[in-house]
């Protein structure tokens, strides 16, 4: 059984990589998971060679061979036309046609005709849209350090800094406090500097660490709801920034993805409520596997996907 040709879609976050390979008929053949192959945190070298071995070893298990009818890379932190001059070399024999895009662009995938506003909550943030005419606007995406607003990082930095607020005596209780001094082993609350700053500790693992305020917003904690509420308001933020760039009559359609909208109902909730405020959304999709919707949306359109 071949039904080839065959088409990947790539979702390169802040902390994984996965690969899903299809069939002209749109079913999965092969899925590959492995690490980061976010050029801005491990070099392009490293990416290049993360992202050509997770094609081959799907391919092998698709039973497929190379080169495939086509792939789409999203990538967080390498969708640059740089980083893809120093990435394509690595995987100009894995695929007859490569498109190159921010991992945010995968999710618009889902929409009808790719057309609408996506937003990734995951370990980072951003939002994107695409109109009818093809014009496209982002905002967000600029990183940990001074951007990444509505994503788990972000959710995490403003438990750490209630944390502090409170052993300071500047800020009010919460049993946020008493999670991380468990979480972390903590017989005084300065210890928790050298936990958060270990050079063992990344991005992805702070991250990850945003469900304590989602358990603890749903145990009624003012400070984690508060956090909650904050953060998706920001994230929505992005949302209604590219929406008025992109000036889309009577509403649009929204795609989203990432930890904080697949596994918090109550962010998802808020994002929603702040962005109808402004907006008619059309529809809503919740995207769980971006990398399933690029290979799709690659096999529908017979592998004629480029960028």
């Amino acid at each position: 059984m071949s039904d080839g040709p065959f088409f990947a879609g790539v979702d390169g976050g802040g902390t994984k990589t996965v690969v899903v390979i299809v069939d002209r008929l749109r079913r999965e053949r092969a899925r590959v998971r492995t690490g980061s192959s976010n050029a801005a945190v491990v070099g392009h070298e490293e990416a290049a060679s993360t992202l050509r071995d997770a094609l081959v070893r799907a391919a092998v298990e698709a039973n497929a061979t190379l080169p495939l009818g086509g792939v789409w890379l999203g990538l967080a932190g390498s969708d640059r036309p740089e980083d893809h001059h120093r990435l394509r070399p690595a995987l100009v024999n894995v695929a007859g046609s490569i498109r190159f895009s921010n991992d945010a662009e995968l999710v618009l995938g889902a929409l009808p005709d790719g057309v609408g506003v996506a937003l990734v909550a995951g370990t980072g943030s951003i939002a994107i849209g695409v109109d009818r005419r093809g014009v496209r606007a982002r905002t967000g995406g600029w990183g940990h350090i001074f951007s990444d607003e509505g994503s788990g990082y972000d959710v995490t930095r403003k438990m750490l800094r209630a944390f502090a607020r409170e052993a300071d005596g500047r800020g009010p209780a919460t049993r946020l406090t008493g999670r991380l001094t468990e979480h972390f082993q903590l017989s005084e609350p300065h210890q928790i500097i050298a936990r958060v700053y270990a050079p063992s500790m990344t991005k992805g693992g702070l991250a990850s660490l945003c469900r304590i305020v989602a358990e603890e917003a749903e145990a009624g904690d003012e400070v984690a709801m508060g956090i909650i509420t904050s953060t998706a308001d920001d994230l929505a933020d992005l949302g209604h920034v590219v929406a008025g760039r992109l000036g889309f009559p009577g509403g649009f359609d929204l795609a989203v993805t990432g930890g904080l909208f697949i596994h918090m109902a109550s962010f998802r909730c808020q994002v929603m409520r702040t962005l109808g405020q402004r907006w008619a959304i059309s529809t809503q999709t919740i995207v769980r596997d971006p990398a399933l919707t690029a290979a799709r949306a690659l096999a529908s359109a017979g592998g004629n996907h480029h960028g």
